[in-house]
């Protein structure tokens, strides 16, 4: 029914940054910029798409912060009307926040919300193992000194060299193994959990040192600082 005004009111509206209309599969979901300049959601709209029974299904699962309401009769009546027929006596929209829109995904038992999580677990994952920790230390990845850490590492991914996280692996595996008597250096999947919960710290003093002589253009033996500080004698 409203489809006409959101195709007519599209173009007009997007000129001006009042309102964005996007298509997903088959359903219309309205966006309007809020005052933090960031893109919020109509919640009926993202209900419809997810699948919920109606928005208030949705929004009663999700984080409050998340959620806030637009009232398109105080902005500009003349340019939001067409656009929000559907709330001619309600001026007040619910609307959510992208993180809103995650967790409304996250929470939703469509087959694309499905996928999508498969899609966030495996990020999760990968975060996890960039970050250092093995998976019997997935937990930690809740403490926000971790998170913090973990974020600067990604920030710089761009400049990391596959051969360095190679290296770094290798002197970790080597002095683990060498401490546990192993004349051969053991792989990190042929480890036992002790000889794992040990590589940790190692590893992490690894990369650091990797960063900083990289950073300082410094004229060290990362493998060798390493051993002297973790074989045992």
């Amino acid at each position: 029914m409203f489809t006409s005004f959101f195709v007519c009111l599209k173009i007009i509206l997007e000129v001006i940054q009042l309102i964005k209309i996007e298509k997903w599969l088959d359903h219309e979901i309205r966006f309007v910029l809020g005052e933090d300049g960031e893109w919020w959601a109509v919640a009926k709209d993202v209900a419809g798409a997810l699948g919920y029974r109606d928005s208030n299904d949705m929004t009663k699962r999700m984080d409050q912060q998340e959620i806030d309401s637009f009232n398109w009769k105080k902005k500009q009546p003349e340019d939001y009307a067409g656009c929000f027929q559907d709330f001619k006596y309600k001026p007040k929209v619910p609307i959510i926040s992208e993180f809103g829109i995650y967790e409304a995904i996250l929470n939703s038992r469509r087959k694309e919300a499905i996928e999508f999580k498969k899609w966030v677990k495996h990020l999760l994952k990968t975060l996890r193992k960039q970050s250092g920790l093995e998976g019997f230390a997935v937990f930690r990845m809740m403490d926000k000194e971790h998170q913090k850490k973990a974020m600067e590492q990604i920030s710089q991914i761009r400049d990391a060299k596959p051969k360095h996280y190679m290296k770094a692996n290798s002197i970790a595996n080597k002095v683990v193994s060498d401490n546990y008597g192993f004349e051969k250096m053991v792989k990190k999947d042929e480890m036992t959990p002790e000889m794992l919960r040990d590589r940790q710290p190692v590893l992490d003093d690894t990369v650091d040192l990797m960063k900083v002589k990289e950073n300082l253009g410094l004229d060290v033996s990362v493998k060798e600082a390493v051993r002297k500080k973790w074989i045992k004698s």
